[in-house]
């Protein structure tokens, strides 16, 4: 149900966002056709995908916020790594600034 276009999905396991990330045309390795595609990735365990969200896929949530630009996503993408921790607390390896 996820819409061909950029944007952000924030991944829940038990209620608590353990990953943010991001669909956008110029991501190396990645669909172009925004997040359906890239949730498929992830749903499908194809390499391009998070390991973990496959593995926990039956379990997790997917909340997914479109952006009108690859630039918005980006920075949405950051900010939200940054307030809920999934660096640290969560899958995701880094964040860009």
């Amino acid at each position: 149900k996820a819409p061909n276009q950029v944007g952000v999905y924030i991944a829940k396991l038990d209620g608590k966002v353990v990953y943010v990330g991001r669909a956008v045309e110029d991501r190396p390795g990645q669909s172009p056709s925004g997040l359906r595609k890239r949730l498929q990735e992830h749903w499908r365990g194809a390499s391009a995908g998070k390991t973990e969200l496959y593995q926990h896929r039956d379990k997790i949530n997917i909340s997914i916020k479109p952006c009108d630009s690859v630039e918005e996503a980006k920075d949405l993408e950051a900010k939200l790594i940054r307030q809920y921790d999934t660096v640290n607390n969560g899958w995701n390896d880094r964040y860009e600034d």
